[in-house]
């Protein structure tokens, strides 16, 4: 009696065991909440994504592809604001599924986090003054003081520029706003920022700012995943298929960068 009853808990055990192998290869969840798209984004990024003064709503260019794409796969997206600095944290600790805003592709970041392919052309350019034609390439940064937004790759391309042996002062702020205010105000004479975000404040303020010829990286921005979440990533490219195909995209673009900066991206990464 005992070995029969040994036995028999000895199969329930082993049927459970095969069922729970089953359910976890067969029920492995797309997302963190079922139904729902979460997206990180720290909303003080304007064009790309910022908070609307009139509706208090966020807004911008990866907000409006979010729901562009969260209505390809049939999900409800939730915006999930985080700062800048904890941003990788929180998808690594699954506080959100993906994160949307403005993210570049790096070679850092390539092997720890998984990537759609780009959807929107970027490198870190040089904004002057109107009229100053002083800064030409890199090298001219050389005796100016320099503005970027803190552990952005605007910062990072900075650090790696001054490494290379060019002087210059670099200042971080915690915000792309007040980098921008800092040159206003005449705190810094140029900033290193994201190639959309400059074309947005020189379109916003032609008397204030310009681009200048020079950049320093190219590093097109994607839609970043959790390490190992191939199955998002998968779901996600096929939607980012769907709306760059039926036009969707472009039209993002045009709305929020007033042109379509979104094909025949550069993919090679210039850091």
């Amino acid at each position: 009696m005992k070995k029969f009853a040994v036995l028999f808990v000895a199969l329930l055990l082993l049927v459970s065991l095969l069922a729970g192998c089953g359910q976890t290869t067969a029920s492995k969840d797309l997302t963190i909440t079922e139904g729902k798209l979460t997206i990180g984004t720290e909303p003080a990024y304007p064009p790309m994504e910022f908070i609307d003064e009139q509706t208090g709503e966020t807004v911008g260019f990866d907000i409006d592809l979010a729901k562009a794409l969260g209505e390809e796969m049939g999900l409800e997206v939730v915006f999930v604001p985080v700062a800048w600095d904890s941003i990788f944290i929180g998808l690594d600790t699954q506080k959100y599924d993906a994160i949307m805003s403005s993210v570049s592709m790096t070679n850092e970041r390539l092997p720890n986090f998984e990537f759609t392919t780009p959807y929107l052309a970027n490198g870190q350019v040089i904004v002057v003054r109107p009229g100053d034609e002083s800064v030409k390439t890199p090298a001219d940064l050389e005796g100016k003081t320099v503005g970027v937004q803190f552990q952005t790759t605007s910062d990072i391309a900075c650090q790696k520029h001054l490494a290379s042996g060019v002087k210059f002062d670099l200042v971080q702020y915690d915000s792309v706003d007040l980098a921008f205010l800092a040159m206003r105000s005449g705190n810094v004479n140029t900033i290193v920022v994201d190639m959309a975000v400059a074309i947005d404040y020189v379109a916003k303020y032609p008397d204030l700012y310009e681009i200048s010829s020079a950049s320093l990286t190219n590093e097109p921005i994607s839609i970043c995943i959790k390490k190992g979440n191939t199955e998002l990533k998968d779901e996600m490219q096929k939607a980012l298929n769907a709306v760059v195909k039926d036009g969707t995209l472009s039209e993002i673009s045009i709305k929020w960068l007033g042109d379509d900066y979104t094909k025949n991206i550069d993919t090679e990464l210039r850091e």
